[in-house]
């Protein structure tokens, strides 16, 4: 997990930047291995993963669509994962295996309800904004605790659930609701 992001968390837990509301990740890989049960990436899963750790619940709505030229001309995925969760708060992920070998990009934006923050790994510095002036913040820190993937079963179980509704999504190309949350 990004240092970055683990700041962003601990922002978040402390409240300062309010309820989430609106969580957009980017996630551009040269390839990526695909999680042959899901048929998804697994990079694709871990920054699932993220949102929900972020969120701190998981989604009631799950939509996603692909670029289906991409797909069928074996350059790579092109995918977007839109998320809804109680009390309107969403999630946007956008996912692109098309990038050049060797190059990658990871950009997290949160939008809360007394703040925001931004975090890319190209720079390892991300930008918090609580009104007046915006804050640039180089993330040089390693936290001692982090989250690099779910660390209960019951995390996973959450991904997994949102990794088979972007599926289901993805082949109806439909809205797939997650019902019991």
């Amino acid at each position: 997990m990004l240092p970055s992001r683990q700041l962003i968390k601990r922002e978040l837990d402390a409240g300062k930047l309010g309820e989430p509301g609106l969580i957009r990740i980017h996630h551009w890989e040269a390839g990526g291995e695909v999680d042959a049960a899901h048929q998804l990436p697994v990079s694709l899963l871990q920054q699932i993963d993220v949102i929900l750790w972020l969120m701190g619940k998981p989604p009631t709505l799950v939509y996603a669509v692909q670029h289906e030229e991409a797909a069928k001309s074996r350059l790579g995925r092109y995918l977007q994962i839109h998320l809804g969760f109680p009390g309107g708060a969403m999630a946007l992920l956008v996912y692109s295996s098309r990038l050049p070998p060797g190059d990658s990009y990871r950009s997290l934006h949160v939008i809360g309800s007394a703040g925001a923050a931004y975090a890319d790994d190209q720079q390892n510095m991300q930008l918090l904004y609580k009104g007046g002036q915006a804050r640039g913040v180089i993330a040089v820190e390693k936290p001692a605790v982090g989250h690099d993937l779910a660390g209960i079963p019951q995390d996973w179980k959450n991904v997994l659930a949102v990794a088979d509704a972007v599926q289901r999504s993805l082949d109806s190309q439909q809205a797939v609701p997650l019902g019991g949350h």
